[in-house]
């Protein structure tokens, strides 16, 4: 009875109803963004962390935290080489090649370097450096229908396929960065320089060294990386928060507002429902859920919304920066559920406290 009256008042006040929505769904899409853009970070960096634990890492310093967009100039790997505590200097270049997907270049003997983060080849052999050869992710491999030997062609050079890495979730494929270069027109130039240092204790002295002494490139530690990401998510968290609120008390408001209008004008049939029975507590738990069920309603469109809007993002910024988590849709149901509830509270008492003799006489 309950949800057949509460489709019915849905249906007879449509736009009604729309509008209402409407509040709540921006408000869920706009706290979920931002927060996903917060989820996607942390994740990013807790991935990219573990697979660089222990070493240091050195980006375009006006890349930040987009690795895909650091741009540096080789030539600074000799400078970093003679630095007290570097045992070793790994360069990598990214690239995003339409049609073809992300390539990874790296040197060959690069292993000892990138070795706590390297994924082992499943099938085939490593690359050599001036043969135009390449590893394939599993993924991409698998996708693709590739096997050892195929050519790929990137921007006119043939590359032939020498082996596939085994499952990771990854769809990068790897190369020689030297061969990447020059077929992409990136000759001297990398993305990221991932430095060993000869002990633990070394890491901070070259990160300190790198950061007073070159004006174009930041050095991080794993640690670092982690307090950046901390500090910035923090002040991302501050600003959700606040927009939420807001979110929250205009949503809110309006779902009274309609309510109460809704109450007023079904005096009459809430008389009617009291003098065959029903329960100030039905009457309650009607006007309650209507309230409740509006404001889901709306935050499910939202959340729809919000997946379109991170997948957008990532498209755009060439990753996966944004992230809606499980914790995130339960975060904006939650949330949409207590604006529907406190927004609901007052027009749902109005409404049992209604006599039913009064309401009765109302045309």
């Amino acid at each position: 009875m309950i949800w057949e009256a509460m489709a019915k008042e849905f249906q007879r006040h449509k736009l009604r109803t729309v509008l209402t929505m409407l509040g709540v769904t921006i408000g869920i899409f706009l706290v979920i963004s931002i927060s996903s853009v917060s989820e996607g970070i942390m994740s990013y960096v807790n991935e990219k962390v573990s697979m660089t634990s222990g070493l240091v890492t050195v980006v375009d310093k006006e890349a930040g935290f987009m690795v895909k967009m650091s741009r540096i100039d080789e030539d600074i790997i000799e400078e970093i080489e003679t630095i007290s505590g570097v045992e070793k200097v790994a360069p990598i270049l990214f690239v995003d090649i339409p049609g073809v997907g992300s390539i990874v270049g790296t040197t060959p003997d690069s292993d000892d370097v990138l070795g706590r983060s390297k994924i082992e080849i499943e099938e085939g052999r490593e690359f050599e450096e001036g043969k135009n050869e390449l590893l394939l992710g599993h993924k991409y491999a698998e996708s693709h229908d590739s096997t050892i030997g195929d050519v790929m062609k990137i921007n006119g050079t043939e590359f032939e396929v020498v082996g596939i890495l085994e499952e990771s979730g990854d769809n990068d494929i790897d190369n020689v960065i030297k061969d990447l270069q020059e077929a992409t027109g990136k000759d001297g130039v990398v993305s990221v320089i991932m430095i060993k240092p000869e002990t633990p204790q070394d890491a901070e002295n070259i990160e300190e060294e790198i950061n007073d002494n070159f004006d174009d490139v930041r050095a991080a530690t794993d640690k670092s990386i982690m307090n950046s990401a901390n500090r910035m998510l923090s002040q991302l968290n501050v600003m959700t928060f606040a927009l939420g609120s807001i979110a929250a008390l205009i949503s809110g408001i309006v779902i009274m507002n309609v309510m109460f209008i809704s109450v007023y004008e079904r005096r009459r049939e809430i008389g009617v429902m009291k003098a065959v029975g029903a329960t100030n507590k039905q009457i309650l738990f009607q006007i309650l859920a209507e309230s409740i069920a509006i404001s889901l309603l709306g935050a499910s469109v939202g959340l729809a919304l919000s997946f379109c809007g991170t997948a957008y993002l990532n498209i755009i910024l060439l990753q996966p920066i944004a992230l809606v988590t499980p914790r995130l849709i339960f975060v904006g149901i939650f949330f949409a559920a207590f604006i529907g509830a406190v927004s609901g509270i007052l027009p749902a008492r109005q409404a049992a406290r209604l006599n039913p003799i009064e309401a009765l006489r109302y045309e």
